[in-house]
């Protein structure tokens, strides 16, 4: 059950927002004109400003507001999918919640977050092997999702992939320098190569 420590990475956040200051990305979650500019161009704004971030709570607040705009897709039968699967994931329905994302990446296998969740569904099940290739064509799709970066360390990890771990680890913290789950993984790993070293 390690990997559904992740789970609230990968749910919909909750975002704030932050007092306006020159030059830095001001959260829109409650502006109806949020997709004014485009998505992507939000998008992009947002990960600058995360890499950036001046501390965890700034931090905080721009992941919620990628995770506002990646769980988010033109369908409503993929909306409304993803939904099912949170309240899924949340009252630990694993069964129901692999039955929405499966359909949801069924109907849009280009939907990032839909495979990254999914991805979750497969590790938890032991199946490393899916989870990987899961979270790599969530990465192919959105290189920057630094919670498909972080679950990519924990599956390398399981499979004794030290290096390769590693390496996922720091991507994650390339894109989210706050993140606890990959500072820990990132520490963990530096440990055991350490070791093996000596």
């Amino acid at each position: 059950m390690r990997f559904l420590r992740l789970l609230p990475l990968l749910l919909l956040l909750p975002a704030g927002s932050i007092p306006m200051t020159p030059g830095v990305v001001v959260p829109e979650v409650d502006n109806p004109n949020i997709y004014n500019p485009a998505p992507a161009q939000k998008l992009n704004s947002y990960f600058e400003a995360l890499a950036r971030s001046g501390s965890a709570e700034e931090a905080s607040r721009y992941e919620g507001e990628i995770y506002l705009i990646m769980t988010r897709n033109a369908s409503p039968t993929i909306t409304f999918l993803m939904e099912s699967a949170s309240v899924a994931l949340n009252a630990q329905d694993k069964k129901a919640a692999r039955t929405a994302l499966t359909s949801i990446t069924e109907l849009d296998p280009n939907f990032a977050e839909g495979l990254a969740r999914l991805a979750t569904i497969a590790y938890d099940d032991g199946d490393y092997v899916q989870a990987e290739a899961l979270l790599k064509r969530a990465l192919r799709l959105e290189p920057r999702h630094f919670a498909a970066w972080t679950g990519l360390g924990l599956v390398r990890e399981d499979l004794g992939d030290l290096r390769g771990a590693q390496a996922a680890y720091r991507e994650a913290l390339f894109y989210h320098p706050y993140l606890d789950g990959a500072k820990r993984g990132l520490i963990r790993m530096e440990a055991r190569l350490d070791g093996l070293s000596l």
